[in-house]
């Protein structure tokens, strides 16, 4: 009996994501939240709508789900909230060049990384070497100072 009860209650967990997704107001909302991760605030400097805190940009999170709702398309709803708000609104880069280039810089600073961490161990690996010849030579002087 434990058993069947078990196995239900795990069908009904395997039924539920797939009810969700047919449902119409989940997908409206995913592609609402979605839209708004990708623009920027114009309220919050360095944040997307979906992050914001502002009541304004929780208007424009309304306006988006609003439209959205209205069957308008998100390209759409994109392009005016841009014309709207400039370009400062765009958060995902346009360009080959805006994609490329956090990718060369990271790849540029973990080549840096690595010739710095090399040389910091080839130092290391030399300071041995220099301190005992160092404290050979200062035994040496010392043997020379008590004769």
């Amino acid at each position: 009996m434990k058993l069947g009860a078990l196995a239900l209650v795990l069908a009904l967990f395997a039924a539920a994501p797939a009810r969700a997704q047919d449902d119409p107001e989940v997908a409206l909302a995913r592609q609402a939240h979605e839209l708004s991760r990708e623009l920027m605030s114009p309220y919050c400097p360095g944040r997307t709508l979906a992050d914001c805190p502002s009541p304004d940009a929780g208007a424009v999170r309304d306006e988006i789900r609003t439209a959205l709702r209205g069957g308008e398309s998100a390209e759409s709803v994109r392009a005016r909230i841009e014309s709207r708000f400039g370009a400062q609104v765009i958060g995902v880069p346009t360009t080959l060049i805006g994609w490329s280039l956090p990718i060369v810089v990271l790849v540029a600073g973990a080549i840096a990384l690595a010739f710095a961490l090399r040389r910091a161990v080839s130092r290391t690996r030399v300071e041995p070497r220099i301190a005992s010849d160092v404290a050979a030579r200062l035994e040496q002087e010392l043997r020379n100072s008590e004769r």
